[in-house]
């Protein structure tokens, strides 16, 4: 079974806002910054180990850096402190672009699966196939199994279902729904 690009590209996300604080600790070289990072970069890390994308072996590689830095025995003392906060700042700008060109495929896939539900959508306001007596939970999938059977819109449905798993087209589908219209 496909993961869900929905919950992959939502927990990336979710990690990519949180470069901004790890910035700022930098910059105000707060005693908790190179904790904080290791932590962003684990829980990176393992998101995409979860959702098997490659790019974890590279946050992994970041890691090493400053992993590597407090074992220069040239330096000493606070220089070595000094040495391993200058490694891992540098690697912040490197860990999210890695995580940004991983989102940015996983994004314009959703928008496209997105783009295509609102094609349905419209057909189905057009049509009047929407029931507004319906349970919404049952209304969504009641609508994709018409979507799904209906001969001149299967072929959309088929191919959301090619971007996205049946979960997140579902999830898209009842994001997208505006009763309103129907």
């Amino acid at each position: 079974m496909k993961h869900s690009y929905l919950n992959t590209y939502e927990a990336l996300l979710k990690q990519s806002l949180l470069i901004p604080e790890l910035v700022n600790k930098s910059a105000h070289k707060d005693n908790t910054f190179l904790t904080h990072l290791n932590q962003w970069l684990l829980a990176t890390e393992e998101v995409m180990k979860k959702n098997s994308i490659a790019q974890c072996a590279e946050i992994a590689g970041l890691r090493s850096k400053i992993i590597s830095a407090s074992y220069h025995t040239d330096v000493k003392g606070a220089n070595k402190r000094k040495h391993q906060l200058s490694v891992a700042t540098s690697i912040i700008y490197e860990a999210q672009s890695t995580v940004l060109r991983v989102l940015e495929p996983i994004e314009n896939r959703i928008n496209e699966a997105r783009d295509a539900v609102r094609q349905l959508l419209g057909l189905a306001y057009q049509a009047n196939m929407i029931d507004h007596d319906m349970d919404f939970n049952l209304l969504i999938q009641t609508l994709w199994s018409t979507f799904a059977a209906h001969e001149q819109l299967k072929g959309i449905a088929a191919r959301i279902l090619i971007l996205v798993n049946q979960s997140d087209a579902l999830r898209l589908l009842a994001e997208e729904i505006d009763l309103s219209m129907a």
